[in-house]
């Protein structure tokens, strides 16, 4: 599959929220999304004929919503606010908060969905100030598993520097768990082994802020948006980086890959988003329908759609041709 360009599906949704949009994620297939805002709501869009209808608004998030993730069942969402409090809540009939987690101030950022059967819920979160990411399983309160930037080592010695954790993102395996911080590092574990850190010092290559970090299909790279204008593609297992892309005038916010792993689209507070393709490492369109910088950006899961969300309150659907 060559996904060659993006095109508006439909008119998009001015004045989607009452504040900026900071995050958004896709239901399985096409037909619905959610999305997050700085106005302390999420919201569940329904995309029937490319009209965008809300048909649903959860509250109750505090301080603005800055992660979402859907679980692969699509039957639960989990989110994440400037409270540092976590919540799983419903997407089909009942929308209730199904599980709920908070922590001290400044420990929370971003979040992810793992496994999910009914048996076992399986949860990551960026640890914020603490330099960890943290696994939560089940309905438990308290991590599973705490996993450090650094060696225990380092940090005993009082070596390791301070590492605000922004984003997580599970392999699409399940295998692996990657994290990036303030500072431009970039962390992998290999969850199967316990939680081993893959590479001692992590992945190289940024020196600012990582905002996101996205796996390809098959789970051997690791691609990461940054504040240094970059996005940059790893070989997780060897630990390599493989090329830089740059063409953004400003911080990269976000990076997701198509289903298919043939392209993946960058967000950026330049107020555009650009599609690049894998193969070439190649700049493939720039798209400029935002007006203020674009937060979050997500494919669908069959590929047939991006969706991109902003400070300028726009929720904005794109037909993958």
């Amino acid at each position: 599959m060559r996904a060659t360009t993006l095109q508006k599906a439909g008119p998009g949704k001015d004045g989607a929220h009452e504040e900026g949009l900071w995050a958004v994620s896709w239901l399985p297939g096409h037909s619905q999304l959610i999305t997050g805002s700085v106005d302390e709501t999420v919201k569940l869009w329904s995309t029937a004929d490319d009209e965008l209808k809300c048909s649903h608004t959860y509250t109750g998030q505090a301080l603005g919503v800055v992660s979402l993730d859907v679980d692969p069942s699509g039957r639960y969402a989990v989110s994440s606010s400037l409270d540092s409090t976590v919540r799983v809540f419903g997407l089909d009939e009942d929308k209730s908060v199904k599980h709920l987690i908070e922590r001290q101030p400044t420990e929370t950022w971003g979040t992810a969905f793992g496994t999910v059967t009914p048996d076992s819920t399986q949860i990551a979160v960026a640890g914020g100030s603490k330099g960890q990411a943290f696994v939560y399983k089940g309905s438990g309160e308290e991590p599973a598993q705490e996993l450090a930037l650094d060696l225990p080592q380092a940090e005993a010695s009082g070596a390791r520097k301070e590492r605000f954790v922004l984003c997580v993102a599970f392999s699409p395996d399940r295998q692996l768990l990657a994290a990036g911080a303030m500072d431009g590092s970039v962390a992998v574990w290999d969850l199967a082994a316990g939680g081993q850190l893959l590479h001692i010092g992590g992945l190289k290559g940024h020196h600012k802020p990582v905002r996101s970090l996205a796996f390809t299909p098959d789970s051997k790279l690791l691609l990461t948006a940054c504040d240094d204008m970059h996005a940059n593609l790893y070989d997780v297992h060897q630990g390599e980086l493989i090329d830089a892309f740059s063409g953004h005038e400003s911080w990269v916010l976000d990076v997701a890959v198509h289903p298919e792993g043939a392209v993946f689209a960058t967000a950026s507070s330049d107020a555009k988003v650009k599609l690049w393709e894998l193969s070439s490492r190649s700049l493939v369109q720039t798209i400029s329908e935002h007006t203020d910088q674009v937060w979050s950006c997500a494919f669908s899961s069959d590929g047939s759609r991006l969706a991109s969300v902003g400070d300028d309150k726009q929720l904005v659907v794109y037909s993958v041709a």
